[in-house]
């Protein structure tokens, strides 16, 4: 499993929908959609693709801290633009260093310019859990079949 994909994590999420606004969409706007699919950040896409993602978080520090009015604020002063990204083919490791470097909670899955889902952070808790699972049994196993082998003897 440490040489699991994010493919290999997207696919363990089943069916992916992805949840986007325009840049020009109004920050009250993204909210609404962002509760009504419960979900913590939207990704923001423009013709070319990819423009930046909207976090919870960015609403709290760009939006509600200095005090702007999210229903005429667009998603574009608050996104985090150019986010950063990972690739299908990656692996799974790889997308957890990324997330701990920048203390991010959601990362894109991006391939040859087209976004093709989204990791959150419980994506790869769930991952971790279950390979930390998976080494633990492995070990037990070991060690009873190495005890079972000296009472044998």
């Amino acid at each position: 499993m440490f040489f699991d994909t994010v493919s290999d994590l997207l696919r363990a999420k089943g069916s992916i929908t992805l949840h986007s606004v325009a840049p020009d969409a109004t920050v009250a706007d993204a909210l609404r959609l962002m509760k009504r699919k419960d979900v913590g950040a939207l990704l923001i896409v423009n013709g070319a693709g990819l423009e930046g993602i909207l976090t919870e978080t960015d609403v709290l520090q760009k939006i509600v801290e200095p005090g702007l009015d999210a229903e005429r604020t667009p998603v574009r002063a608050a996104m985090t633009a150019n986010p950063k990204t990972v690739a299908p083919h990656e692996r799974a490791s790889r997308a957890l260093d990324l997330m701990a470097q920048g203390d991010l909670r959601h990362l894109p899955v991006t391939e040859g310019g087209k976004v093709c889902g989204v990791l959150s952070v419980r994506d790869l808790n769930d991952w971790l859990t279950r390979e930390l699972r998976t080494q633990v049994d492995g070990a037990l196993m070991a060690v009873k079949s190495m005890g079972m082998a000296n009472r044998g003897r």
